[in-house]
C-alpha cells in the first residue's frame, strides 16, 4: 500500500508538472471573429492569435489566469457573459491595449480590481451586471478608462457604492445601474460622471426601505441633458417624493420602464410634473390596477414635444377618466410633435383627440388593434385640413388594416407625408389607382400578403418596401401603356426579400435605383445583360439557396459581377441548386468542365481530336506495321497454347515455306531432287498436301508440327509474299523459340539486310546467327549444295 501510494503520488506531480494542453475553438469568420458560445469551456480556449473578436458566452470557465490573453493582442471584443467566473488575475488583462468592448456580466466575481482595467486603456464598453461582489471599491475602479462611454454596473448583492469608484469618467454617455438592494450610498458619488446621455437605474428596494437614500441618488444621476430611465419599480403614492427632486433638478426626459402601482399613483405622479420643464415622457411595459379614486386633470406641459407609450396595461380602462373627456388632454398634447404608442392593444382613437395633435409631426400606432373602421374615426375621415396637418411620418404596422382603398383616401391629403409605415397588415390585392400626397418618400408594404402590385404605387417614391409578399412577378404596367419606369422615376431603394421571385425584375423600369434587396426569392440566375439594364445599381442582396448554376451565370456571378455591384450579403450567401453534383456549393467555388460551358466547341473539337487520332494512328499501324505485330502476338500466343504434336503422328521430313513466284524452282528442283534421292525425303507443300476448306492458320501450324524440319526458300519474292509472312506469323514463333535446327534456310538469291523489312526480326536473328544454304549461279556448285541439303534434313 506505501508503494502504491508513493507511485500515485509521483504520478500526479509528475502530471501536474506539465501543461495541460488548451481547447480549442475553429468556429472563426474571414472578419476574424469567433464564436465559441455554449461549447462546454471550462478555460479560455487556443485560437488564432488574430482574433479580432471573441465571444465565450455560455461556457463553464471559472478562471481567467495571467497568460490567457497573452497572445491576443489584437482583441477588440471579448464577451465573457454567463459564465461562472469566480477569480481574474491581476494582469489577466494587461496585454489587450486594442480591447474596446468588455462583458463580464453574470458572473460569480466576488469583488472588483482597478488592476483589471488599469491598461485597458482603449475600452469603450464594460458590463460587470449580474455578479457577486457587494460593494463597488473604495478605490477608482475606471480611473485608467479614459475613453469609456459605457458603463454597466450592479447586482442584486450590492449593497454600497463609494464616492471615489467613479472619479476620471469623464466622457460617459450610457451608465445601468442595478442595485434593488442598495443600503449605502456616499452623496456625490454618481455626480464624478459627467456628459452623461442616458442613464437607467433599478432601485426598487431603496424605493420601498429609504426614500432619503433614493433621493440622494436621484439627485446625483438626475441632470437636464440627461435621459433618466427609471427600471422594475412597485411603487405607491406615498413612495413618490424622490421624483419632487427629480422635476425640481429640471429633469427633461425621462421613462418609466417596468412600472407597477395603481390608477391613482400614476394620476399623482401626472399632477406633479405640474411645474416641470419635461419635453419627454415615456412609460414601457408598464401596469396600472385598481379603479382611480382621484379626478385627473391633465398638468399644463409647455416643454413636452415627446410621448412614449409601449406596452402599457390599464385595468378597468373604461373607467379612467381621462377616456371619458378627451378634451381635457389639450393641455397635455398641443404641443406634442412626436407620439408613440405601440403595443397596447388601443383599438380605437376618438378623432376629438386627434384634432388636438395639431403639432404631431412623428405617431406610431403600431403593434395594436386597428381596424379600417376605427383607422377611419382616428383620422377624421379625411378631413385633411383639420386632422393631423403636421405630421410626415406615420406608422401604422402591424395592425388589421384591410383595405388599401381605405388607406390611401385617409393620407391622401396630408400635405407634409413623406414617409409611411403600413407594413404586417392584410391587404391581398390593391386596386389599379390611388391618389397619395406628392411629398410621400418613403412607404414600407412589407408583410402583407400582396398577391401583386400595381400603378398604384406612388410615383413620388424613393424608397419602397415590398418585402415578404406573395409577389410571383413585379409587373406594373397599367393598361400597356404606362410603366413602372414611368410611374417611380425617382425610385432609389427598393425591398424585394423573401418573396417568390424567380428572376430579377427588369433594370430599364428602374432608371435610378441604387440599392436593390431581393434575398430570399427563389432566384433561379441573371446575367450580364440584365445587370446592365440597372445603370444606378451600386449595391445588391440576392442570396439564396435556389440558383441554376449553368456556365453563364458561372462565370458571370465570378468575374464580372464584383466591378457592376457590391453584394452587401457578400458571396458566401449564392448558394447552388442545380445541377445535382454541385447542390449546396457556393456559386463562387462552383467548378464547370469544359463539355458543359462550351458542349459545340468541345464536341467539335473531341472529334477533331479523335479523327486525328485515329489517322495518326492508321498512319503508324501502317508504318511501324502494328497490326502485323499484333497478329505476330496472337500467333505466338496461340502457338504457345498449342501442344506439341508427338512424334509418332510426323510424318514428314520437312514442310517447304516459299512463295508462289518460286514455286517452279521448288517444283521443278527441289521436289524432284529431294523426293527422288535414296532413301527419299518426305515433303509438305501447301499446293499439294494441304486439305482444302480448312483455315490456314490451322493448316500451317498442323503441316509444321508433323514436319521435322521446315524449309524457307528465301527470296526477294519470299519477303515481299503475303502468304510467307502469314507462314512466319504463325508457325517462326514455336521454331524459334524451341532453340533446335528445326528451321533451314535456303537463299536463292543474295539478301542485303536493307531489304529485309523490319518486322522480319526473327529472319534477320537467323539470317545473322545461324548458317544458311545459298543457292549457288555457277552449275558445278550445285551437287555439292544438293548433298549439303541432303545431309542437313538427314541430322
Amino acid at each position: 500500500m506505501f508503494v502504491f501510494l508513493t507511485l500515485l503520488i509521483l504520478c500526479w506531480g509528475l502530471n501536474d508538472g506539465f501543461p495541460h494542453p488548451k481547447p480549442k475553438c475553429d468556429r472563426c469568420d474571414e472578419n476574424f471573429a469567433c464564436d465559441c458560445t455554449s461549447s462546454n469551456l471550462q478555460e479560455v480556449p487556443d485560437i488564432s492569435t488574430s482574433v479580432k473578436s471573441l465571444d465565450l458566452s455560455f461556457n463553464e470557465i471559472k478562471t481567467i489566469r495571467q497568460d490567457d490573453f497573452c497572445d491576443y493582442t489584437h482583441l477588440e471584443i471579448l464577451i465573457l457573459r454567463s459564465n461562472i467566473i469566480s477569480s481574474i488575475a491581476e494582469e489577466g488583462f494587461s496585454t489587450l491595449n486594442k480591447l474596446e468592448v468588455l462583458d463580464l456580466s453574470d458572473n460569480q466575481l466576488n469583488y472588483l480590481s482597478e488592476a483589471w482595467f488599469d491598461r485597458l486603456s482603449s475600452l469603450k464598453h464594460l458590463n460587470v451586471l449580474g455578479n457577486r461582489y457587494e460593494t463597488l471599491g473604495k478605490g477608482s475602479l475606471f480611473r485608467s478608462m479614459t475613453k469609456l462611454s459605457t458603463l454597466m454596473v450592479g447586482n442584486q448583492f450590492l449593497v454600497s457604492v463609494f464616492e471615489s469608484t467613479f472619479i476620471g469618467l469623464n466622457h460617459l454617455q450610457s451608465f445601468v445601474l442595478y442595485g434593488s438592494n442598495l443600503k449605502s450610498y456616499q452623496p456625490g458619488s454618481f455626480s464624478q460622471m459627467t456628459s452623461i446621455s442616458e442613464v437607467t437605474v433599478s432601485i426598487n428596494g431603496p424605493f420601498q426601505r429609504n426614500m432619503t437614500l433614493t433621493t440622494a441618488i436621484l439627485r446625483d444621476l438626475s441632470r437636464p441633458e440627461a435621459r433618466l430611465i427609471l427600471s422594475d419599480l412597485r411603487i405607491s403614492r406615498e413612495q413618490l417624493m424622490p421624483f419632487q427632486e427629480l422635476f425640481r433638478r429640471g429633469i427633461r426626459k425621462i421613462l418609466l420602464r417596468n412600472l407597477t402601482c395603481s390608477t391613482d399613483t400614476i394620476v399623482f405622479l401626472f399632477g406633479m410634473t405640474q411645474q416641470s420643464i419635461l419635453t419627454s415622457v415615456g412609460l414601457e411595459d408598464c401596469e396600472f390596477y385598481g379603479e382611480p379614486t382621484l379626478s385627473l386633470d391633465f398638468p399644463k406641459l409647455d416643454f413636452v414635444t415627446e410621448i412614449y407609450i409601449k406596452d402599457v396595461k390599464l385595468e378597468k380602462f373604461y373607467n379612467f377618466p381621462a377616456f371619458h373627456s378627451i378634451s381635457s388632454l389639450i393641455n397635455l398634447l398641443k404641443n406634442i410633435k412626436r407620439v408613440a404608442l405601440i403595443d397596447s392593444n388601443v383599438f380605437a382613437m376618438p378623432h376629438e383627440t386627434t384634432y388636438l395633435l395639431i403639432n404631431v409631426e412623428y405617431m406610431d400606432l403600431s403593434r395594436n388593434q386597428f381596424t379600417d373602421l376605427t383607422l377611419r374615426e382616428a383620422l377624421c375621415a379625411g378631413q385633411f385640413s383639420i386632422c393631423l396637418p403636421s405630421i410626415k411620418v406615420f406608422n401604422i404596422s402591424s395592425n388589421y388594416i384591410r383595405s388599401f382603398n381605405t388607406l390611401s383616401h385617409l393620407f391622401q391629403g396630408m400635405k407634409r407625408l413623406t414617409a409611411l409605415d403600413v407594413s404586417l397588415n392584410v391587404f391581398h390585392t390593391m386596386p389599379q389607382v390611388c391618389v397619395w400626397p406628392q411629398t410621400l418618400r418613403y412607404l414600407n408594404l412589407s408583410s402583407c400578403r400582396l398577391r401583386e402590385v400595381t400603378v398604384c404605387i406612388p410615383k413620388t417614391l424613393h424608397v419602397l418596401d415590398l418585402s415578404y409578399n406573395d409577389l410571383t412577378t413585379l409587373d406594373l404596367s397599367y393598361n400597356n401603356l404606362t410603366t413602372f419606369q414611368h410611374n417611380m422615376p425617382n425610385l432609389t431603394e427598393l425591398h424585394l426579400s423573401g418573396n417568390r421571385l424567380k428572376t430579377l425584375p427588369g433594370g430599364k423600369h428602374f432608371a435610378h435605383l441604387e440599392v436593390l434587396y431581393i434575398k430570399g426569392n427563389p432566384l433561379i440566375s441573371f446575367s450580364g445583360k440584365q445587370m446592365s439594364n440597372y445603370s444606378s445599381l451600386m449595391v445588391m442582396e440576392a442570396g439564396t439557396d435556389t440558383y441554376v448554376c449553368s456556365c453563364e451565370f458561372v462565370n458571370f456571378f465570378k468575374y464580372e459581377l464584383g466591378h457592376l455591384v457590391r453584394l452587401k450579403d457578400r458571396k458566401q450567401a449564392y448558394i447552388c441548386n442545380s445541377p445535382f453534383e454541385l447542390r449546396g456549393k457556393e456559386v463562387a467555388d462552383a467548378q464547370l468542365s469544359v463539355f458543359e460551358c462550351h458542349a459545340p466547341l468541345a464536341f467539335s473539337l473531341l472529334c477533331a481530336t479523335v479523327l486525328v487520332f485515329v489517322i495518326s494512328a492508321m498512319v503508324m499501324c501502317h508504318k511501324l506495321h502494328i497490326i502485323w505485330y499484333l497478329q505476330m502476338t496472337w500467333a505466338w500466343v496461340q502457338a504457345k497454347r498449342r501442344p506439341a504434336a508427338r512424334k509418332d503422328k510426323v510424318c514428314y521430313d520437312a514442310f517447304v515455306s516459299y512463295s508462289e513466284r518460286d514455286a517452279e524452282w521448288v517444283e521443278e528442283l527441289l521436289v524432284p531432287e529431294l523426293e527422288g534421292a535414296e532413301p527419299p525425303f518426305r515433303l509438305c507443300l501447301h499446293k499439294r498436301d494441304f486439305l482444302p476448306g480448312g483455315w490456314i492458320a490451322d493448316s500451317i501450324m498442323a503441316a509444321i508440327e508433323k514436319s521435322q524440319r521446315t524449309l524457307f526458300i528465301v527470296s526477294q519474292h519470299f519477303v515481299q509474299s503475303d502468304w510467307c509472312r502469314y507462314e512466319l506469323e504463325y508457325s517462326h514463333f514455336r521454331l524459334f523459340d524451341a532453340g533446335s535446327d528445326a528451321a533451314i534456310l535456303i537463299l536463292l538469291e543474295p539478301i542485303p539486310d536493307s531489304t529485309i523489312p523490319k518486322r522480319f526480326c526473327k529472319l534477320r536473328k537467323v539470317m545473322n546467327s545461324r548458317t544458311y544454304l545459298e543457292w549457288p549461279e555457277d552449275d558445278s556448285d550445285k551437287p555439292r549444295f544438293w548433298q549439303s541439303l541432303r545431309d542437313t534434313l538427314r541430322m
